[in-house]
């Protein structure tokens, strides 16, 4: 009992960041290994009762409590996103962008010894900065852009000199994307965190934290700049631990 009442009593420094992991209860994975800070906060709604002549409450009772966890990560991951929102995650049949240059006097929208398959077009853009209206199947007026990427020009169209940008999907098979879905609520997960620290002495101690059920508050961000980058956030709520259970968060002190 004595060394336990020591840990109970011993201050320690709550410095470093850790690592931790959410899981869903689908079995989804987020895995933090380069945030830059984690916050577990609980907050209340109290109510007063008052009664006599006293100006003081004679009683004072919780209404309301909440608990929220931000993580700030220092870089982007898929799984942040399937954490945060409902998502349909694909790891086959995905296309990415791409914005090729070509001239009237080429034949694919890719260079050569580069092949596509399952183009489909979004934007055509001519030299002078106009729109280019561009067809699947070839015809005398049109200019056509087959699915590998072959280019046919009508014989009555006649293309400008320059540069014509071209903005097109094609099949990758290396991708992987996750569908963001309006009607759908993020998933309820567990939460684990961990990190050494050490007390005015030097020594050492592991921290851990768990919440036993939270859920994302669905708010997502992200963004791109010239001259920094983003730090996404990730924030979850906890949630009344359900099932017979007692304890929304648990907080365990370890001396290593």
């Amino acid at each position: 009992m004595s060394s336990v009442n020591n840990i109970l009593n011993t201050p320690v420094l709550l410095h470093g960041i850790g690592s931790g992991v959410f899981k869903t209860v689908s079995g989804k994975v987020m895995e933090c290994t380069t945030s830059q800070s984690m916050k577990l906060d609980v907050t209340t709604s109290t109510e007063d009762v008052y009664g006599g002549d006293g100006l003081f409450p004679l009683y004072t009772y919780i209404s309301q409590k909440e608990g929220t966890i931000e993580i700030t990560n220092a870089d982007f991951k898929l799984s942040q996103l399937e954490i945060s929102q409902a998502t349909n995650t694909k790891v086959a049949n995905n296309k990415r962008n791409y914005r090729t240059l070509i001239t009237k006097d080429s034949a694919n929208i890719v260079g050569a010894g580069v092949s596509v398959t399952g183009v489909e077009v979004i934007a055509v853009i001519a030299p002078d900065g106009s729109n280019v209206d561009v067809a699947a199947t070839a015809g005398d007026n049109v200019i056509a852009i087959s699915a590998t990427g072959d280019i046919t020009v009508g014989s009555g169209v006649t293309m400008q000199d320059g540069e014509y940008s071209v903005w097109f999907k094609a099949d990758e098979a290396s991708a992987v994307s996750a569908e963001m879905l309006k009607n759908a609520m993020p998933e309820v997960a567990s939460f684990n965190w961990m990190f050494t620290t050490e007390d005015a002495a030097g020594n050492k101690y592991q921290i851990d934290i768990y919440a036993r059920r939270v859920r994302a508050n669905g708010e997502f961000s992200i963004e791109t700049a010239r001259d920094s980058a983003t730090t996404p956030t990730l924030t979850v709520k906890i949630l009344d631990p359900g099932d017979g259970h007692d304890d929304f968060a648990v907080i365990t002190i370890t001396k290593l």
